[in-house]
């Protein structure tokens, strides 16, 4: 008997659960944990009064990484991966990073001569090089960097001819690795100081070893294009 009611009652039970599925209630749900319902917190893209520009969002301080990371101190095989991956959030390297070996008395980068010394020059590089210039670079620069890419020709300045003579002249900057590591990723702003460029930033676009895969390759073009040092011209 006992068995036959617990039956009864159980099905009961479901029926009246199935019945309710798809019923409207105006009644506020029952709160079991108020606190997590009502919780104080900002959301994405919304207003504070709180900061001056109103701005809930703000700038993560210098060496922030992101929550929920793993990180390691371990040199074991296993943590290369998460080693990398930890230097790429912290960017303790001006070199790889920045394209620079500190500042002058005057607050201006000193960009590196060469390539970091922790990259290492082989044709797995280079290939990567050639794809992301391709991809990013010829239709301004053209695919040999002579400037004249599709959308290149018919800018305004020009894009650059990259084996020009002056890319390896004495003293300009382009001579150095890092201050075409720091075009590619920053770009060159217009000298009128509009705002403008003369060639849009590409850091949204690529990584930083990618960028350094491109200084290569750019290096690459110009040896095999016959780029020798010069003490003349000029480039924008």
């Amino acid at each position: 008997m006992n068995n036959r009611l617990s039956t009864t009652l159980v099905i009961l039970s479901l029926a009246t659960i199935a019945g309710c599925r798809g019923d409207r209630e105006d009644a506020p749900p029952r709160e079991f944990f108020p606190d997590l319902d009502t919780q104080l917190k900002w959301t994405p893209q919304g207003g504070s009064e709180m900061f001056a520009d109103g701005r809930t969002m703000r700038q993560p301080p210098a060496g922030a990484v992101p929550f929920g990371r793993r990180a390691t101190t371990s040199d074991a095989p296993w943590a290369t991966p998460w080693n990398a991956e930890r230097d790429r959030f912290l960017k303790d390297d001006p070199a790889f990073f920045e394209g620079t070996a500190g500042r002058d008395a005057a607050g201006n980068p000193i960009f590196i001569e060469k390539l970091p010394a922790s990259i290492s020059v082989d044709k797995a590089l280079l290939l990567r090089g050639q794809e992301r210039f391709n991809i990013y670079c010829s239709v301004c620069h053209g695919y040999l960097g002579d400037g004249k890419g599709v959308v290149g020709v018919q800018y305004s300045p020009a894009a650059a001819d990259l084996n020009n003579p002056a890319f390896l002249a004495p003293g300009a900057p382009q001579t150095k690795d890092g201050y075409i590591f720091n075009i590619i990723r920053h770009g060159k702003p217009k000298p009128d100081g509009s705002g403008g460029f003369t060639m849009p930033p590409y850091g949204h676009a690529m990584s930083e070893a990618d960028s350094w895969a491109i200084v290569a390759y750019v290096r690459a073009l110009q040896a095999a294009r016959g780029a020798q040092p010069s003490s003349t011209g000029g480039s924008r």
